[in-house]
């Protein structure tokens, strides 16, 4: 299965590439509307040098990610909530094919 939460795309993989190092922190990526995609429950490889894949993530049971503007709504708080599948995802932002080229999508 593969998400879509905003600008971010998670698409399903069936292992992580060797060398990456997980980050500490909890968010996967600061949207065009500056507000982050933050997450519980699982893991964040980050990559470099890629306009378009931002890393790797491994959502372990019960993973949740969260954002102002994606998702469920959660009692007394403004952040929504998605609820992930356990598995392993190729960490994509989303882009469009316009008449001037691939850019990124703007959330």
């Amino acid at each position: 299965m593969n998400y879509r939460h905003g600008d971010l795309a998670l698409i399903r993989i069936d292992k992580l590439p060797k060398g990456l190092i997980v980050s500490k922190e909890n968010v996967l990526l600061i949207g065009s509307g500056g507000n982050p995609h933050t997450f519980t429950g699982g893991k964040f490889y980050p990559s470099q040098g890629d306009n378009f894949v931002i890393g790797y993530f491994v959502a372990e049971k019960k993973c949740v990610l969260y954002h102002t503007e994606h998702g469920k709504a959660i009692k007394g708080k403004k952040l929504l909530e998605a609820k992930i599948a356990e598995g392993t995802y190729e960490l994509r932002r989303q882009c469009e094919d316009t008449n001037s080229g691939m850019k990124k999508v703007e959330d």
